[in-house]
């Protein structure tokens, strides 16, 4: 968190199976979010909150069975959190919300640009 890193995530950190919490938050990351992210079979916690991510959500984080706290806010982010919402599950999420999305009755956070606390 917080350590100025920008660029993309490099793909080798989807080779550590093991770990358990994500935490790539406030930092200057762009791109998409990868897809391997789906191969952490142990992932948990994934904090990617106030990058530059564009793209879509990886579906594949659905497949991750012991994933229960996922924020993504404060990205360019596309699919809307509807998208993210249709994941279920009980997770925790922290996503966007544009006032084209009614709210998000799913999201634990739901941030805007009228949300200062965002």
């Amino acid at each position: 968190s917080d350590n100025k890193l920008q660029g993309q995530i490099p793909t080798e950190l989807c080779g550590l199976y093991k770990l358990e919490d994500l935490f790539i938050d406030t930092n200057d990351f762009s791109g998409s979010l990868p897809t391997c992210l789906g191969s952490l079979s142990n992932l948990k916690k994934l904090y990617a909150f106030k990058n530059r991510f564009t793209g879509d959500v990886p579906s594949v984080l659905l497949n991750l069975p012991d994933l229960v706290e996922v924020g993504i806010e404060e990205n360019d982010l596309t699919g809307g959190v509807n998208q993210v919402c249709a994941w279920g599950r009980g997770l925790s999420i922290w996503a966007d919300c544009s006032e084209l999305d009614d709210g998000c009755d799913c999201c634990e956070r739901c941030c805007s640009d009228l949300d200062s606390s965002c």
